[in-house]
């Protein structure tokens, strides 16, 4: 499965409505480590594409998301398992770590 890139909040809702493990990642154009954490999101969409659907919202394309999300900084991500918020995955973070937070 690829990644999917949202601007509204109804098309997050859609991506939300899901069995599966979703992962929002907040990031903007000019962010240096959202760059590096997109090749840990895309390896992730890779190997887990029947488990996990990633989610990516540009803040400055949608500030109504990321604040309704309190996001801070960037990169931040969200994860939500079993339709649960999770604690913010904030910076980057390497791919073996990202799997254990996921628990995959």
């Amino acid at each position: 499965m690829s990644i999917v890139h949202v601007t509204t909040k109804k098309e997050l809702r859609e991506h939300l409505n899901t069995r599966k493990i979703v992962l929002i990642n907040f990031w903007a154009e000019w962010c240096g480590p959202c760059k590096m954490f997109a090749g840990v999101l895309n390896q992730l969409s890779e190997e887990f594409s029947g488990k996990v659907k990633v989610v990516k919202v540009n803040v400055e394309k949608s500030p109504d998301i990321a604040a309704e999300y309190k996001v801070m900084g960037i990169p931040n991500s969200r994860l939500i398992i079993h339709n649960k918020l999770q604690e913010p995955i904030v910076g980057y973070v390497p791919f073996e770590k990202l799997k254990q937070m996921i628990g995959i």
